[in-house]
């Protein structure tokens, strides 16, 4: 077990270019206009991320369990050699204006058939609450819980994949603010340190060959 005032490091990355946001008319045809992939440059991006992370002592990955997280989180698996475990914790808000109804997802033992990397055996111990209301602040108390458990689990060098909303409040429930967080797609933000104590290590978009400045949410 770690040690609980062990060194650690904590990356934090939102998932890459989605498909919806360079196919407008995605949504259209789809079979789950809710939870789209990854894009071709998104999968590029989540490529780079692991050959970024490759040499940084990576033993394993948390997602949400969208669908453009957990491809996010696999193909930077398949780089790092980690396992992924799928913690609805980092999921997105589940605003009632962007979900109509609370959103289903694809059950690990499926994904695995797809990215060998996932962990069937994980569970996740934290559930967001639908509807979800953000300025309440019951995202932020989501991140919180998430945060706490996952720095209960026996790990030296975690990643956590999640969304722009998830993504700042994991970095809130972690180091108390957001200060110097990257919040475009495949941006990574690393921490090291112990709990009440974290130094900010990278936080940037440099390891990426494609960007995206305009900072879309949902």
């Amino acid at each position: 077990m770690t040690a609980p005032h062990s060194i650690r490091t904590v990356w934090l990355v939102r998932h890459g270019m989605r498909q919806d946001f360079e196919q407008d008319d995605w949504q259209a045809t789809a079979e789950r206009p809710h939870d789209p992939p990854l894009s071709a440059s998104g999968r590029l991006q989540a490529g780079e991320t692991g050959l970024f992370l490759r040499d940084k002592g990576l033993d394993r990955i948390y997602c949400s369990p969208f669908l453009r997280t957990v491809e996010t989180a696999a193909i930077i698996a398949e780089a790092c050699d980690v396992p992924v475990c799928i913690e609805h914790g980092l999921g997105e808000v589940l605003k009632a204006e962007w979900f109509p109804r609370e959103p289903d997802f694809i059950p690990p033992k499926i994904l695995k058939q797809q990215f060998p990397s996932i962990d069937p055996a994980y569970r996740p111990r934290v559930r967001p609450h639908f509807p979800e209301d953000e300025e309440s602040g019951e995202l932020d108390a989501r991140c919180q819980k998430a945060v706490d458990t996952l720095l209960a689990d026996d790990w030296s060098c975690a990643l956590w994949v999640g969304h722009g909303a998830s993504v700042g409040g994991m970095a809130r429930g972690l180091t108390g603010d957001m200060d110097g967080v990257c919040f475009e797609m495949c941006g990574l933000t690393g921490w090291t340190g112990t709990t009440g104590d974290w130094r900010r290590i990278y936080g940037g978009t440099e390891h990426l060959s494609v960007t995206d400045k305009s900072l879309r949410f949902h």
